[in-house]
């Protein structure tokens, strides 16, 4: 597998990120789950596709939706497993 001149920059980039506790949580995601020379090349060609295309779109606090009952539900089940004793053995 070739990988283009930018990859070493951009694993550089990403290992920076990660000492300095930054890391790009889709750079660490590609990663683990491709490997490094694979997900590095993923990562530059997502890089590449998205400079050509349109930034992304943040939703407005109107737009966004909230699900009362969703959001009752997740909290609950945190607090479900922050109740739970737990032994240290």
């Amino acid at each position: 597998m070739s990988l283009p001149s930018a990859a070493l920059a951009t694993y550089e980039g990403l290992r920076a990120e990660v000492l300095n506790g930054q890391a790009r949580p889709q750079g660490l995601a590609v990663v683990v789950y491709h490997g490094m020379l694979r997900g590095l090349a993923v990562i530059l060609t997502e890089t590449t596709s998205d400079s050509s295309s349109s930034p992304p779109r943040t939703p407005s606090a109107e737009e966004v939706q909230i699900d009362r009952d969703l959001l009752r539900l997740i909290a609950n089940m945190v607090l479900q497993s922050q109740s739970q004793v737990t032994h240290v053995y």
